[in-house]
């Protein structure tokens, strides 16, 4: 099995060695990293300028690896190219933070699943507080990955968004299939200089959450896996719509 490991926190982040050393036990791992930090890049794509690849020393557990001065779903499709594999799988992660309700519209790590997903390569993003115990994230990735990988959960037209419990719950009391929220983490802004500079400021909005969501879950103690559509077209609403044409 060959596995292509990607994230949106850069190449040093604890959360993609940890992901690496997990999925090194299913298979040959390949690792496209970028440079720099890229949360909330989303699925943005470089089109207007070169992108510079280095190649430092494999994480352990990798056969080989890129860095990539460039956003998550360049890694992506970088790495087809550089490694030359018919990968059959994408794991984006262990970001440090969940990724859960309208997070993942802009998140990088659920992007880069999604860009490989698009790509024809089955995709699952990784998430988890932002101060997780990598020893724990370890141990619950793998054994995610053995049943995933025993049911074939993964290989369904969708990317799975999971997210691990809140930091504070060292073991997960189960694993809820869960949809997402409608907790909305967004920027503020704050005008200065009269208008010139706007400083942007972290604002969340919360809602009342529904027993089936991934905010529910994660705040119980469950691993939320949440299946993500790649189609965001409302169809219910397509006959009601010409309907009213008519």
């Amino acid at each position: 099995m060959n596995i292509l490991v990607v994230n949106d926190d850069g190449y040093l982040a604890p959360g993609l060695e940890t992901l690496v050393k997990a999925m090194a036990l299913f298979g040959n791992v390949y690792v496209s990293a970028p440079k720099e930090g890229q949360s909330a890049k989303s699925m943005s794509i470089t089109i207007k300028k070169n992108i510079n690849v280095f190649y430092p020393e494999p994480i352990v557990g990798s056969k080989h690896m890129i860095v990539v001065d460039g956003t998550p779903a360049d890694c992506v499709g970088i790495a087809l190219k550089a490694f030359n594999v018919d990968f059959d799988l994408c794991v984006s992660g262990i970001n440090y933070g969940h990724n859960v309700a309208t997070d993942i519209f802009y998140s990088g790590t659920v992007g880069a699943a999604r860009e490989a997903k698009f790509l024809g390569i089955p995709a699952i993003a990784f998430s988890a507080a932002s101060a997780p115990n990598l020893e724990y994230l370890f141990d619950e990735t793998v054994k995610l990955m053995d049943e995933m990988k025993e049911s074939e959960l993964y290989l369904g037209n969708y990317v799975l968004n999971i997210n691990f419990p809140k930091a504070h719950i060292t073991k997960p009391i189960g694993v809820k299939i869960t949809k997402l929220g409608k907790r909305h983490q967004h920027s503020d802004f704050s005008a200065m200089k009269d208008g010139l500079v706007y400083v942007p400021n972290y604002g969340v909005t919360n809602y009342l959450e529904d027993d089936e969501s991934d905010i529910k879950a994660i705040d119980q103690g469950y691993v939320s896996i949440t299946p993500l559509s790649l189609d965001n077209t409302n169809h219910a609403s397509i006959e009601q719509i010409l309907k009213t044409e008519d």
